[in-house]
Formats: structure tokens, C-alpha cells, sequence
């Protein structure tokens, strides 16, 4: 397997599985339930560190599409500048989310600040991150910029 491979196989991986992991430590808040909010927690950490390989398999991605007709470099560029931050935020709120469950195992009164700021932190790195895959799709398919980059005009053409 190669890094275009990885890539393809990792990207999706932080953003739905925070997501869905997000969702059930929700859940488990509105709920009271502690086994829910740990389950929850646990999966998100474990998701946010899928961001990792998606991240660093990026670089040979680029190697392997770049040159390829049809391919938007522009959008190549952006998806990059934002992976590097999706990646920080992602693996800091999972870093969150295992002080919350650490935290919440040994009674220490912070833990529901831990968690507070995680669900926070967590909502934001899931907006960066589907911004960021958003952008990814960019590459690849025009049809998700501006109407004007579906049909092939560009935004002079308009005026």
C-alpha cells in the first residue's frame, strides 16, 4: 500500500468516527450516562488518532496526483494548509477526551471542565475537519467549488 492509498483508506476516518464518537458522548451527557460518556470518549480518542496517517500519507498523495489532468493544485494547496491545523485540533481533543475519562475514573472534581472543554474543542476540530475533507474533494472534483468552477468558467467570464 502506498501513501495515495493510505490516504484515500485514513482520510474519512477522523471525521466520521469523531463524529459518531462525539454523538454517543452527547448522548451519554443528556442521558447521565457514565458508560456512554467513557465509551464515547475512548472511541474519539482512538478516532482522533486516525488523523495521524491521514495526515502524513498527504504529502505522497500530492506526489501522486498532482501531475494528473484535471487535477486542482490550488485546492491541493488549501487541503494541505488546513490538514495541519484539523490535525492539531484533532489530536488535541483527543488528548481531552483521555483526560476526561482519566479524570472522570478517579473522581477529580475537574473532570466535568475536561469534558465541557472536549465536547467545545471537539465540535470545532469536527468543523475544521470536514471543511478540510470538503476541500480534499476539491481536488479531484471541480463540481464541489463555486457553480462557476462546475461549468468550467471562471468568475470574469460572469461579468
Amino acid at each position: 500500500m502506498d501513501g495515495l492509498q493510505l490516504h484515500l483508506l485514513t482520510n474519512h476516518l477522523p471525521i466520521i468516527g469523531t463524529f459518531a464518537a462525539l454523538l454517543v458522548v452527547l448522548v451519554g451527557m443528556i442521558r447521565r450516562s457514565d458508560a456512554a460518556i467513557s465509551a464515547g470518549l475512548i472511541v474519539y480518542a482512538v478516532m482522533a488518532l486516525t488523523a495521524i496517517p491521514a495526515y502524513l500519507s498527504g504529502e505522497e498523495a500530492e506526489e501522486r496526483v498532482e501531475n494528473i489532468a484535471g487535477i486542482n493544485e490550488g485546492a491541493i494547496h488549501e487541503h494541505e494548509e488546513m490538514a495541519e491545523f484539523t490535525l492539531w485540533l484533532t489530536v488535541f481533543s483527543g488528548l481531552l477526551a483521555v483526560g476526561a475519562v482519566v479524570t472522570h475514573a478517579r473522581n477529580m472534581k475537574i473532570s466535568s471542565k475536561i469534558a465541557l472543554a472536549f465536547v467545545i474543542i471537539a465540535i470545532a476540530a469536527f468543523a475544521q475537519a470536514a471543511r478540510t475533507g470538503h476541500e480534499g474533494g476539491k481536488i479531484r472534483r471541480p463540481d464541489l467549488g463555486s457553480p462557476a468552477a462546475a461549468s468550467g468558467q471562471t468568475e470574469t467570464d460572469h461579468h
